[in-house]
């Protein structure tokens, strides 16, 4: 990576700089996930359009199909999303970034790979009771009533990657999630992940 890609990374990756959060918890959110696949230079961020429609998913899979040994496979960030109609998404995407290889799920999970096992095995059989919260930032952005009707204004305005454009079968990829942790590695590809923060640096 040139000092001029370098540079382009860094400042799109601002935005994931929330501070502290405003609601105490034990775990790291999808924002902090992100800086730390970035840290241990995990993550790959694509700084210019690309379209989900036919080049998002295609892009991330070579380096499954195209013999990249599975510690050097990444994540990748799209900061910038379009489709085939031309749509641009203020909404960055993240794929491959929960089970990429067997560090990104290790970075997601929190604990050492040989501490994985035993981890869910005593989460499963003692689960942490639920913590209601009338402020969550995934409620930061509300759409209701003849909004959802507008253009972009529904699921339509969620940069989705279709997972398979080879003209006979648009299958579209697994649901986004906002949450940096799965039950296990994906075999292939892992769960594509939708990041709703503002594209301005700074808002969440």
């Amino acid at each position: 990576m040139d000092d001029r890609a370098a540079a382009a990374a860094l400042s799109a990756l601002e935005r994931y700089r929330d501070g502290p959060p405003r609601h105490p918890r034990s775990y790291p959110d999808l924002h902090e996930h992100v800086l730390a696949l970035a840290r241990e230079g995990l993550l790959v961020v694509v700084d210019e359009p690309i379209n989900k429609d036919t080049e998002m998913h295609p892009l991330v899979r070579w380096q499954y199909r195209g013999g990249i040994a599975e510690p050097e496979r990444k994540a990748f960030l799209f900061t910038q999303p379009t489709d085939s109609k031309g749509r641009r998404f203020d909404i960055t995407v993240l794929v491959a970034g929960l089970a990429a290889n067997r560090d990104v799920y290790r970075i997601g999970f929190g604990k050492p790979l040989d501490q994985i096992g035993p981890t869910w095995v005593k989460a499963i059989a003692d689960p942490v009771p639920p913590r209601e919260v009338t402020d969550a930032p995934c409620q930061e952005i509300v759409i209701t009533g003849d909004a959802l009707d507008r253009d972009g204004g529904a699921l339509d305005g969620l940069p989705v990657p279709i997972s398979t454009p080879d003209g006979t079968t648009h299958r579209i990829s697994p649901p986004a999630t906002t949450s940096p942790r799965i039950p296990r590695p994906a075999s292939r590809m892992s769960a594509t992940t939708v990041d709703r923060s503002r594209r301005h640096a700074g808002s969440a």
